[in-house]
């Protein structure tokens, strides 16, 4: 009975160290299975604005490596955007040596670990290198030419992943602004074209406000601009809110957008427009026989006409006749 109690206990015992054994060259396996992976770190670094000299670090790392002990690569960056100031081998403990080359957007990495060979299943740093920000744009850092070798100089399959740098850019402007005339009567309407432009890299949500000298008349919903991208709106100024025989000056701005590089450009003045009394043709602040005499220089033209004459038109109908004469009768003397 014993015998044959300890033959079962032999066997159990048996039976689960052939399985634990079984199960461990399975995750043994598995882990084989997988790639090393060389690759940037952060795979993305993004910075709003433009910080000249700014520094920042990536760092090149690997993942699931056995028994590494020289590696090599070159790394390539957008040279009128970044500068490379600093590469630190890392892993000390390893004693790293190896040689740093850098030509104008190229780093050229090759070390040995005289300490000892490397394995790890986690991502770990294998250097350290530190950029200078000379510009705004759009930099990949591209790992390429690269070779990972044992300590029998035998080649570690890998794959790579790369990273980028994005330093953004974003201004919005009024580029344009235009007033379809710049002597009206008392109680028109103006038409005033505002163009906005996306001078930057993002596209940015905006809204655009129109002033007659510091009183807004106009402002837009919220709308999206994409890089590169202009707009223009039309917008209308009635002017039976204002005195007559005065010059307002007419205002654009365009909201200022998170992290703008230049504000500067988001208001745009362009100049005068004149509100006369009504039948001051001639723009003196007075109805008198000079209109007149200015309106039957006009009669009968239209737009095109030699002899066209907008300000005789008084009551905006495209032509100059009678209807007019008597609006400038009706005010005559007055601003006297």
């Amino acid at each position: 009975m014993y015998k044959r109690g300890a033959f079962l206990a032999t066997l159990l015992f048996v039976g689960v160290f052939f399985v634990s054994t079984a199960a461990m060259m399975l995750s043994i396996t598995a882990t084989r299975s997988q790639p090393s992976v060389l690759a940037i770190f952060p795979p993305e670094t993004v910075f709003e604005s433009l910080v000249k000299g700014q520094r920042f670090t990536v760092n090149v790392t690997v993942f699931n490596v056995a028994d590494l002990k020289t590696y090599e690569l070159k790394l390539s960056f957008n040279k009128t955007m970044l500068s490379v100031v600093g590469v630190k081998f890392l892993f000390e403990e390893k004693l790293p040596s190896g040689d740093v080359s850098v030509t104008p957007g190229v780093i050229h990495l090759s070390v040995t670990y005289e300490g000892g060979s490397i394995t790890t299943t986690e991502s770990a740093a294998l250097a350290s290198i530190s950029f200078e920000i000379k510009n705004y744009g759009l930099s990949p850092l591209h790992l390429s030419d690269t070779s990972l070798l044992n300590s029998i100089g035998q080649s570690i399959p890998h794959d790579t992943e790369d990273g980028v740098v994005l330093v953004r850019f974003h201004d919005v402007a009024v580029v344009k602004l235009e007033a379809l005339t710049y002597e009206t009567y008392v109680g028109r309407v103006v038409f005033i074209n505002v163009t906005v432009k996306n001078l930057g890299t993002d596209t940015e949500s905006v809204n655009v406000k129109v002033y007659y000298n510091d009183t807004l008349f106009f402002s837009s919903s919220q709308f999206s601009l994409s890089s590169g991208e202009s707009v223009t709106l039309k917008c209308e100024w009635n002017t039976s809110c204002v005195l007559p025989r005065h010059n307002y000056q007419i205002k654009a701005e365009v909201s200022v957008v998170p992290y703008e590089a230049d504000v500067s450009n988001n208001v745009l003045v362009d100049g005068f427009v004149k509100v006369k009394i009504v039948g001051d043709v001639n723009n003196d602040d007075f109805v008198d026989i000079a209109d007149l005499v200015a309106w039957d220089a006009a009669w009968g033209s239209r737009a095109g006409d030699p002899n066209w004459n907008s300000q005789a038109d008084i009551n905006g109908d495209g032509v100059v006749d009678n209807a007019d004469g008597i609006l400038i009768v009706q005010n005559y003397r007055s601003g006297i």
